[in-house]
């Protein structure tokens, strides 16, 4: 029995061992799966958690990126800010006349009082359309205690400043030829009611203390013009006055008065200058040396516009450049209106008839405050005088040629007189109708 027992004893160990081996076996599979499964875990949390850094790094990289871009972006819209530019016309015409036949036309009316004003009738749009409008009056406006007169000594009727007012004109240039006519009396005279009047006189003065500062300057819808005026000639009428009286009372073309004047504009800090000079020789066709000079030195002193008048026919217009400034000068604008004509003066002398409205537009840059003279364009006038019986009292008007060509009431013997002045006038000047500096 006991055998049988040991016999039966002996497998049972075996199973056992092999029972632990097992579990052992089975325990560490079970450990290393479970270390692998615990291992890959690990690695995934890590990876993910490696994947939501980049993705978080890279986001944020983005986000610095857009927010430099959107900087830059902001940057230049200040950079690149839209220009705006101030555009004013700055208009001129020459001499305004009042010969003797001219006072007797201005009182043929019902009333009996002097008026000018339908001379300019036709030309008022032209003259009203500028923001700043000159003109040479060349004539003195002494008062009725003086007789009214015409060549060679003029006084006219103050009725002359209502109608150069009423064309549209603001600017009146009295240093001229004629400006001691009525002497020095008349000439403040002349001053004193332009100013009256509303318009500013420029070149001759009220009074000794007025000739301090020797210009204007205006400000024209916020473009700041200085503008002087001065004259070559007095008629030697200045021989009755000291050198000091005659500095008081109206500017000469000298150039070292000039230069203090330019000086003194300059510190005022314009935008663009204007200079009017009565200069030259009546009746000549082109400028002369001295005119060439004094305007070759005005553009070197850095003025930007020259108006001329005196010569009583049209000279050429041209830009002076020079290291300064590139300055327009229309050297003789001709008779704006007058009693010179071919009827009055002989053949060859119809040129006497013709005028010209110079139109420059100015442009200021409201960022950088550049100012430059942006186009210059023409409109040739001509100054019509008629009358039923061919003897005054006349009827005259100033008329733009262009417009009155097409005028049906206008005579065809006029228009033919038109037509050549006209092309008098363009062939004159030089210049195309319109010449842009753009």
């Amino acid at each position: 029995m006991k055998f049988n027992n040991k016999k039966k004893n002996k497998p049972t160990g075996l199973i056992i061992t092999i029972s632990v081996l097992i579990i052992l076996l089975v325990g560490a599979g079970a450990f290393v799966l479970a270390d692998q499964f615990f291992t890959n875990e690990k690695e995934t949390v890590e990876t993910n958690d490696k994947t939501e850094t980049v993705e978080k790094a890279e986001q944020e990289q983005k986000n610095d990126n857009n927010a430099t871009e959107k900087a830059e972006d902001n940057n230049e819209k200040q950079d690149i800010v839209e220009e705006t530019f101030i555009d004013i016309q700055i208009s001129a015409v020459g001499d305004v006349m009042a010969h003797t036949n001219q006072l007797v036309a201005a009182r043929n009316n019902p009333e009996g009082a002097y008026n000018f004003e339908s001379v300019f009738d036709d030309v008022k749009p032209y003259i009203e359309n500028a923001d700043l409008a000159l003109a040479n009056l060349e004539t003195t406006l002494a008062g009725e205690s003086i007789e009214y007169s015409g060549y060679p000594l003029f006084n006219a009727p103050d009725a002359l400043a209502d109608a150069l007012l009423y064309a549209g004109f603001d600017t009146i240039v009295t240093a001229n030829n004629h400006s001691l006519d009525t002497r020095a009396e008349g000439l403040r005279r002349t001053a004193e009611v332009i100013e009256e009047k509303g318009m500013d006189a420029v070149g001759t003065y009220k009074s000794a203390s007025e000739s301090d500062q020797r210009f204007l300057i205006k400000d024209v819808k916020g473009i700041k013009v200085a503008i002087m005026g001065y004259t070559e000639h007095l008629n030697g009428l200045d021989s009755q006055y000291s050198a000091e009286e005659i500095d008081s009372m109206v500017n000469t073309i000298d150039e070292e008065q000039m230069t203090t004047d330019i000086e003194a504009i300059k510190a005022q800090n314009p935008d663009i200058i204007v200079a009017y000079m009565h200069w030259g020789e009546e009746y000549t066709r082109d400028p002369n040396t001295v005119q060439k000079k004094n305007a070759e030195f005005l553009a070197s002193q850095g003025v930007d516009i020259i108006f001329g008048s005196h010569p009583h026919v049209i000279h050429e217009a041209e830009y002076i450049k020079s290291e300064a400034n590139e300055t327009f000068v229309s050297y003789s604008m001709g008779n704006f209106v007058s009693n010179q004509r071919t009827e009055t003066l002989g053949e060859g002398m119809a040129p006497t008839e013709d005028g010209v409205i110079v139109n420059v537009d100015v442009e200021k840059n409201e960022q950088t405050g550049e100012t430059r003279v942006k186009n210059v364009s023409f409109v040739p006038t001509w100054v019509y005088r008629h009358s039923d019986t061919n003897s005054a009292p006349y009827t005259y008007k100033i008329l733009p040629i262009e417009k009155a060509l097409e005028d049906e009431n206008v005579s065809e013997k006029y228009k033919e007189r038109m037509k050549k002045s006209y092309q008098e006038t363009v062939d004159r000047i030089n210049m195309p109708s319109s010449n842009s500096k753009e």
